[in-house]
């Protein structure tokens, strides 16, 4: 027996008590069941992730190999195309893969935008639909709250970098792990894409908010890094400043301009207050990565 089997059959075993709980009108145990098993996914699939172009396009294949015939040739046909872009490190479009939906009810996966008005096999309601996003950052949010959270990150950051020095902040805690001036390149890559966005859906009608650049080798990506060979001092320094900015405007903004919006070929739609909400959180994605190189260790390593 592999050392992954274990902590796989307990995944296998809190799903199916979630949904037993469920089945059975005991929602409040459900739920604590289902933290549970996200706990379990999470650390398994961070243990277990594969790691560059190669063999992530491996995985993609032999996951589309093993789906082919039994999920819709649509669904196959947009994990060729993931494939595709993974191999070749491009982003994946909008129009390759449509939003995906579940039926909650019966399990069932489709794509598409609108979704079908019922489910294809057991003919629920589209109220029973869950569409799965991108990423987390692109979840509903509240702009009192993302407000606060951009504006509490400046200080998280600083409480990080205190009583250490430039050298132990370049300093990379392991072979192939970011160092805090890396990761303080790429939040200030973060932030600049950031307060552009903010300006142009402000001021724009339905602007087309492509990628950046982030080299002139690589394609276009939101997921860059500010190349300028800066001290991490310096980076935290152009960093606070424009979230400082940020953080005044998005503050006095009525509620009609929170939802102007325009145009991403990743995400389709999007508005000020999901851009806002995606680099709040796309920080604090990062903050356990930044505190912890910090420290000379990588994330779950020790204190």
């Amino acid at each position: 027996m592999s050392t992954t089997e274990p902590r796989l059959e307990r995944i296998g075993h809190l799903a199916a008590l979630a949904r037993g709980l469920e089945m059975e009108g005991g929602y409040n145990g459900a739920k604590l069941i289902r933290a549970a098993l996200e706990r379990e996914l999470l650390r398994y699939a961070d243990a277990h992730a594969p790691s560059g172009r190669a063999a992530l396009g491996d995985a993609v294949a032999t996951m589309r190999r093993e789906l082919s015939g039994e999920y819709a040739d649509a669904f196959c046909a947009s994990l060729d195309a993931v494939e595709v872009a993974v191999r070749a490190g491009t982003t994946v479009p909008l129009e390759s893969a449509p939003p995906p939906w579940t039926c909650r009810a019966c399990g069932e996966l489709f794509l598409g935008d609108p979704p079908p008005s019922n489910c294809p096999v057991c003919g629920s309601p589209a109220s029973s639909f869950r569409e799965h996003l991108p990423i987390w950052f692109l979840e509903p949010a509240k702009s009192g709250d993302i407000v606060a959270a951009l504006a509490a990150g400046p200080a998280l950051i600083a409480d990080a970098l205190a009583g250490h020095d430039e050298a132990d902040l370049a300093r990379p805690p392991a072979p192939g792990d970011w160092s805090v001036r890396q990761v303080l390149e790429h939040l200030l890559y973060a932030e600049q894409l950031l307060a552009e966005r903010v300006g142009r859906l402000l001021h724009e009608d339905e602007p087309d908010l492509a990628a950046r650049a982030v080299w002139a080798e690589t394609a276009v990506s939101d997921e860059g890094s500010v190349r300028s060979g800066e001290s991490a001092g310096r980076l935290f320094e152009r960093y606070r400043e424009l979230r400082a900015a940020t953080v005044d405007q998005l503050g006095q903004l009525e509620d009609a301009q929170w939802l102007r919006a325009g145009h991403h070929a990743e995400w389709g739609r999007i508005t000020v207050l999901s851009q806002a909400a995606y680099f709040a959180r796309h920080q604090a994605s990062h903050m356990a990565q930044l505190v912890a190189a910090a420290d000379g260790r990588v994330p779950g390593q020790g204190h």
